[in-house]
């Protein structure tokens, strides 16, 4: 006897399916090294999926799909009702052709099983699978009202075919809005005994019209059928819809085990499973296996248009990737143009960029399919929101809640958006209207938790989190922030309020950095107040956080956000010193201006002008805050990849790296610096409160400058065209790699363009297709033998293969040809280094710099070549040039600071220190070479006053006895004999307690 299997529990407790063995791979909590609260570390139960990634070949069934057998038929294929007696080899011919077709259909080639259909249709042997399928492939290719035709003339076959084709008849009606037609549709057959599809997708529909309470019955249905065996272990098919049942009836650990089951007995093969289970993966803050889930959906069926949705769904929520996720859905069109996720997805990205009217025409083509679609609606209202068209936001609303009251989903679209666009309030209000609508829905509650402690309301933000901890046990952005509060901030952290500022420090920390910090908070502060002529709301919250995963979980729930500081309006975020090695004043004097800009212009700035003017905020402050990334932007500009002035969020979205961003930022501050050298910073502040009053971007600038955004990009470009002509004479590699679908097409259309191949080969290769990017690269070079990044390309394959010799030719040639410059001399230096040619290298190096004096590599390796030569002027000169250009190495600071202090070079040493303490702050030795630099240049209060931080930054205690002695001296000088006392006893004590007195005491300052 087969042992009985766990059951699954009609009354609907927390967890539906109970297993006694969980699959190997866990979506764990994001600290998987950290030990949950006792109070949750009972509850906390990942979801896991067991996916066996390999090849797999055929068996997709859609959400209405034909199959319905509860044990797999041979390819997916479902059985019909008994054909007409025929010859046996006419029946075998048949069989052969429609599993052809399912095969075709598997592959998402519609066009090719269409044709295949023709003969199916007319002979009667076949004639009901043949209708079947061609109702599926109307419904995939978007041709929703032939469908629900054909999908009807099968009813009429016999019941069992009614039963397979109602699912397929109701999704048809309910794509174009005819819900009621739909559910009537499904009801139909409902109580059939081969029904499960049908009261899946019944389930589904009634949940879209606002009846969970009623969809309830029909999914537990599903429940129940695999309770009673009616749905076995080995039912592929019938597991997932179990598992999608689960997933609507909010039980996602049943769901995950379901999902798990079925794909051990075959599920693998079907894309409807893995559609099913990146949903859930993507519910359940999971992307890294949702991506996993699809690249096998891919496989199977990379036509699918769903498949390309979800993908282009995976591609935003793991990597923020646009340009890929606008090429999946561009595919997705193009085989069902009518596809209404797909166009959801759209508007969204020409929204994220502010692109209002592309937005709008997107959810338009969709409402025109299907005017009840409640996601389209729903990013309607999004749009009219971020257009500042409440009577358009209100109406899009209505007709949201009139056709479900219970849609809370409708405020967390709008909110995704609200969220990009800083509207944190907004926020807490629409997450507050959410949970009133649903007091179940636990994301909306851990939105409004979010974002109320964004706000700085951690109080009710925390128990907001609680709550929806409470209601979803699997919300690791929950999970980690409660943790955070609870166990980390509550014992590790300390605030000081204050007037001006509320300040959060780790305590280790506190004791330096409120020294510095509030100090330079404070010099901002007037500055930015005046010369915007605008004050904050405050207190402002500034938290410094000690550890990169707490600032990163402070942040965004996650433990790797990428960042350094984030801005929510009212409150800022940042790492601080003891967490990475960075420029904290540059990043704390960013951030700031986030405050004036966000405040000054109620929450409207676009986020490029908030960026750019931050970025203009640091550079004017000092020198050494600039980036250096002119390589990049002008790159970008060559190629046509920087976006005119009214459309420049694209830049910060439509990205390839992190090192697109960084020129992004760049880029956006140029255009500040442009304008304000243009019209003066007055005239540039003076744009934020027009956006805050709902001007948009044309308006701004054509209202507040006097020139249309045109015509500013125009003299923009004219201005910054010089400031990069040093580009114009040398070879600037531009390596993007389009999505590799683009590229592929981009080839096709312009065979003989070199460049197009050479970017499908840097495609190809990161995708791992090694083989085909050398054959695709060598095309390129067949094309033109001197295309430059053809042959860059090829020289960096050389270096990684060890080919010094091809290396060394294809440098050489590269030069001959006239492409010389920056890059091609730093691979020249790497190959004299490797050669161990040191008199190369650095005539290479000095080259590189020459070309390029903003780059901050050659000056690292020239300081590495004088230090090793014990070359003490050319150490000076290759560190003076360094730290203008990387001002967050600390090694570079301290260094410089140090051999200018040896050399005696007083003054531009006291100038270096104060430099060096926004990224050396926690050093003792670096407050020690700057006080004695402030002493020699007559400054000894300030000396006292470094020596004292010196103390605090736990100096070893030799190094302590130094203190007290140049302490005792700058006493000396202030004529202040009693503290030259103390400060000798104090040195005394550590030399006789040898080395083991306590932390050091500080002396007045």
């Amino acid at each position: 006897m087969a042992p009985a299997r766990p059951r699954l529990h009609p009354s609907f407790t927390p967890a539906l399916m109970h297993r006694t063995a969980r699959p190997a791979r866990p979506m764990r909590p994001l600290h998987p090294s950290r030990r949950s609260l006792a109070h949750r570390a009972a509850h906390f139960t990942p979801l896991v999926a067991a996916l066996c990634l390999g090849a797999v070949t055929a068996g997709t069934v859609g959400i209405a799909g034909t199959a319905h057998a509860q044990q797999p038929a041979p390819a997916g294929r479902a059985p019909t009702a008994p054909a007409p007696a025929a010859s046996a080899a006419t029946g075998a011919a048949a069989g052969a052709a429609a599993d052809r077709v399912r095969s075709l259909i598997d592959r998402g080639d519609y066009a090719d099983a269409e044709k295949e259909l023709a003969p199916l249709l007319r002979a009667g042997t076949a004639r009901s699978d043949a209708l079947l399928f061609k109702a599926e492939i109307e419904l995939r290719t978007g041709r929703y009202d032939e469908a629900q035709k054909t999908a009807t003339e099968a009813s009429g076959i016999s019941l069992d075919v009614k039963t397979s084709a109602a699912p397929l008849r109701a999704e048809a009606l309910a794509s174009v809005g005819k819900l009621a037609d739909a559910i009537n549709a499904v009801r139909e057959v409902e109580r059939e005994d081969k029904a499960q599809r049908a009261r899946l997708v019944l389930g589904e529909l009634l949940i879209r019209a606002g009846r969970r309470g009623e969809a309830r019955a029909p999914l537990m249905t599903l429940i129940e059928d695999y309770n009673n065996d009616k749905i076995v272990s080995s039912d592929p098919v019938g597991l997932s819809m179990v598992g999608h049942a689960a997933h609507l009836l909010r039980s996602p650990r049943d769901a995950n085990d379901a999902f798990n089951q079925a794909e051990k007995v075959g599920g693998k093969k079907l894309v409807q499973l893995l559609l099913w289970r990146a949903d859930l993966f993507l519910d359940k803050y999971d992307p890294g296996h949702a991506g996993e889930v699809v690249k096998e959906a891919l496989k199977i069926s990379p036509r699918d248009p769903r498949v390309r949705v979800m993908a282009a769904r995976v591609k935003l929520d793991n990597a923020m990737d646009f340009g890929g996720a606008l090429s999946e859905i561009t595919q997705a069109l193009e085989v069902n143009p009518n596809l209404a996720e797909a166009q959801v997805v759209k508007a969204g990205l020409h929204l994220r960029d502010l692109e209002i009217e592309l937005a709008d025409a997107a959810t338009d083509r969709g409402l025109k399919v299907d005017p009840t679609n409640l996601d389209l609606l729903s990013m309607k209202a999004a749009i009219r929101f971020l257009a500042d068209d409440q009577p358009g936001f209100e109406a899009a609303r209505k007709k949201v809640f009139g056709l479900n009251p219970d849609y809370s989903e409708f405020y967390r679209i709008v909110a995704e958006y609200a969220e990009w666009e800083h509207r944190y309030d907004d926020i807490v209000r629409m997450m507050q209207d959410a949970v009133k609508i649903d007091r179940s829905d636990a994301k909306a509650y851990a939105s409004l938790g979010l974002n109320l402690i964004r706000g700085g309301d951690e109080k009710n933000g925390v128990e907001a989190l609680e709550r929806a901890w409470d209601k979803d046990r699997f919300n690791v952005r929950v999970f980690n922030t409660l943790n955070l509060y609870e166990k980390d901030i509550a014992t590790s952290y300390v605030t000081v309020q204050g007037q001006r500022f509320s300040l959060r420090y780790h305590k280790n920390e506190k004791a330096i950095l409120e020294r510095y910090v509030p100090r330079m908070l404070e010099e901002a502060w007037s500055s930015m107040v005046q010369r915007y002529g605008f004050t904050p709301k405050v207190p402002v919250a500034i938290e410094l956080y000690a550890d990169s995963e707490h600032f990163s979980v402070r942040t965004s729930g996650l433990p790797n956000v990428g960042i350094q500081g984030v801005c929510f309006g009212q409150t800022l975020a940042a790492m601080s010193p003891a967490a990475a090695e960075f420029n904290w004043g540059n990043v704390i004097w960013h951030e700031l201006g986030h405050v004036f800009a966000i405040q000054y212009s109620k929450n409207h700035v676009p986020r490029w002008f908030t960026e750019g003017l931050s970025e203009y905020e640091t550079i004017v402050r000092r020198p050494e805050w600039q980036r250096e990334e002119d390589p990049a932007l002008y790159a970008a500009f060559k190629a046509g990849r920087v976006p005119a002035v009214n459309s420049f969020n694209r830049a910060f979205t439509h990205v390839d790296d992190v090192s697109d961003v960084t020129m992004a930022y760049f880029a956006a501050s140029q255009i500040v610096v442009f304008m304000v050298e243009e019209f003066g910073f007055p005239k540039v502040a003076a744009l934020l409160p027009r956006w805050g009053n709902g001007e948009r971007t044309p308006e701004v600038i054509q209202n507040g400058l006097g020139i249309s955004a045109t015509e500013l990009d125009r003299r923009f470009r004219a201005w910054l065209k010089p400031r990069l002509s040093r580009y114009e004479k040398q070879y600037v590699p531009d390596l993007h790699a389009p999505p590799l679908d683009d590229a592929r097409k981009a080839v096709l259309k312009a065979p003989r363009d070199a460049k197009k191949h050479v970017q499908l080969a840097l495609s190809l290769y990161a995708d791992g297709q090694d083989q085909e990017g050398d054959a695709v690269l060598a095309e390129a070079l067949r094309i033109d033998p001197k295309q430059p990044d053809a042959h860059y390309m090829k020289l960096r394959l050389a270096f990684g293969q060890k080919k010094l010799d091809e290396a060394d030719r294809i440098i050489t040639k590269m030069i001959a040809d006239g492409h010389d410059g920056y890059a091609l001399r730093m691979k020249a230096a790497d190959l004299a280094e490797v050669k161990k040619d040191r008199v190369k290298m650095k005539a290479h190096l000095e080259a590189a710099n020459r070309f390029d004096p903003s780059q901050s590599e050659p000056l690292q390796a020239l300081y590495d070549l004088a230090h090793k030569a014990k070359e003490t002027a050319g150490e000076l000169s290759a560190l003076r040039r360094l730290s203008l250009v990387d001002q967050h190495d600390r090694r570079v600071w301290r260094q410089l600071l140090r051999l200018l202090v040896e050399q005696g070079q007083w003054e531009e040493a006291r100038r270096v220190g104060e430099s060096a303490l926004f990224v050396d702050v926690a050093s003792s030795e670096t407050h020690r070479l700057y006080a004695r630099a402030l002493a020699r240049t007559g400054h000894h209060l300030s000396a006292i006053y470094e020596l004292n931080s010196a103390l605090i930054a736990h100096p070893k205690p030799a190094e302590a006895v130094e203190i007290y002695g140049e302490l005792a001296k700058a006493y000396e000088k202030l004529k202040r004999d009693d503290l030259v006392k103390q400060a000798l006893a104090h040195q005394q004590e550590i030399q006789k307690s040898g080395g083991t007195s306590p932390r050091p005491k500080l002396l007045p300052e």
